[in-house]
């Protein structure tokens, strides 16, 4: 009987705690206004990196180019969808190719695929350039608190960006 009494109390326990709990972390699952302007800038950056790479793959001998330049368009869309789930607008989206709404990026653009165009050497300078940026920034980010799947998707990029470093290191 005193075993029954305690899995009883230990039942209401774990269940009043978790009506305690619950409410606690939904109010958390929100970015902020400063999240979402984060979001939209990692996207374009993403879409930086792709058209950049699709630049180099069509101007420079090597497959790292077209191979990381899909990787970088399934982190773009995985941006995408983050923006799509929280209702923000994806500046990417009637975007062309080499074309950004964040004009430091466009110049960045610019700037990038005319460096990368020397040689191969210089392509690959110019891949390290841009995956070290993306991984100060993503670090950067991901210091603060945020939703749990905006940080998902943040540690799946600087994971992705990390082995694209390693791709342009000779």
């Amino acid at each position: 009987m005193r075993n029954i009494k305690k899995i009883q109390a230990f039942i209401a326990v774990v269940a009043l705690s978790m009506m305690v709990i619950a409410p606690s972390a939904s109010a958390a699952t929100r970015p902020t206004t400063n999240q979402k302007l984060q979001l939209q800038y990692v996207v374009e950056e993403e879409k930086l990196a792709r058209d950049v790479y699709l630049y180099l793959s069509a101007n420079v001998t090597s497959r790292k180019f077209s191979n990381i330049a899909r990787a970088e368009q399934t982190h773009k869309d995985d941006i995408s969808l983050l923006l799509k789930t929280y209702g923000i607008t994806d500046p990417t989206l009637t975007r062309a190719t080499g074309v950004f709404k964040n004009t430091t990026l466009q110049s960045l653009y610019k700037t990038l695929t005319a460096q990368g165009s020397t040689d191969i050497l210089a392509a690959y300078g110019v891949g390290t350039t841009i995956e070290k940026l993306d991984i100060g920034d993503l670090q950067k980010d991901l210091k603060y608190s945020m939703p749990a799947d905006m940080k998902l998707a943040l540690n799946r990029l600087l994971s992705g960006s990390q082995k694209h470093l390693a791709a342009f290191s000779i």
